[in-house]
């Protein structure tokens, strides 16, 4: 069976976060991507500490298709540079892990 990933991104629109979770749900990427409620990120953007209200995405996918969808990610997000995380999941529920899998092995379009 496939090692399942958490891949994290963030955005400043829900309707962002919509449309990237709607994709990769749609071209069987990810098996589940959740929008997590506003959080405020500060960071440091060309010299300058900025802070802004971001909506975290999670998505959850295997081996066979992290690499696909964080190109994906990268494509279609809004910023210029992305925050896009991939974190191997070391243990994960038998039975979750087997539902994940046989939903973006199959050809649900």
């Amino acid at each position: 069976m496939d090692s399942i990933y958490l891949i994290i991104t963030t955005v400043a629109k829900e309707e962002d976060a919509k449309k990237l979770a709607n994709l990769a749900i749609e071209k069987n990427m990810a098996a589940c991507a959740q929008i997590q409620s506003q959080c405020t990120s500060t960071y440091r953007w060309q010299g300058r500490i900025e802070t802004a209200t971001e909506y975290p995405v999670h998505f959850k996918t295997n081996e066979a298709n992290k690499q696909t969808l964080m190109s994906m990610l990268k494509q279609n997000h809004p910023y210029d540079v992305p925050e896009i995380i991939c974190i191997k999941v070391d243990e994960v529920e038998s039975d979750y892990a087997e539902w994940l899998n046989a939903q973006i092995s199959s050809k649900n379009d």
